[in-house]
């Protein structure tokens, strides 16, 4: 695939705007992980219910996302709250947001290893060395995503 990028100043366009156009060729069908990057570029933080509160979270500092019984939690990089979203929103909020579980979302940006040692199970060490697990009908998806981003 040959990318080229043209920058057009446009004095029109309210501040912090930015207009991207996607030209393709008819042989080139499949941009949307391109265009799925570029949407979840600008979610740099996350607004989430926190008691009375609205709590910007920024995506940089969330380890994961779990469900406990019938509430969600979610664990960063300092604290542990409650949210009101459901865990299908959230995977779908950023492209570095990945199912592994029925009950958990990680993000991958703090994910510190992906530990296949024991047979059939894949554990997800987090860089407070925090762990979760990755479920039987998820671990394809995983292995997937893991062998998409292989050297």
């Amino acid at each position: 695939m040959n990318i080229k990028i043209k920058k057009i100043i446009n004095d029109k366009l309210e501040s912090n705007n930015v207009n991207i156009k996607i030209e393709v060729s008819n042989n080139y069908y499949d941009i949307s992980k391109l265009v799925q990057h570029i949407e979840s570029f600008e979610r740099t933080k996350i607004v989430e219910n926190f008691g009375n509160e609205l709590k910007q979270i920024e995506t940089k500092e969330i380890l994961y996302f779990y469900s406990d019984k019938k509430y969600n939690y979610c664990k960063t990089l300092k604290e542990e709250f409650k949210i009101k979203s459901k865990l299908y929103e959230l995977e779908k909020m950023n492209i570095d947001f990945l199912r592994i579980s029925k009950s958990c979302v990680i993000n991958i940006q703090n994910v510190k290893c992906f530990d296949l040692g024991e047979t059939g199970k894949i554990v997800v060490r987090f860089c407070d060395n925090s762990e979760q697990f990755v479920s039987r009908r998820k671990i394809k998806d995983v292995a997937n995503y893991i062998s998409e981003r292989r050297i």
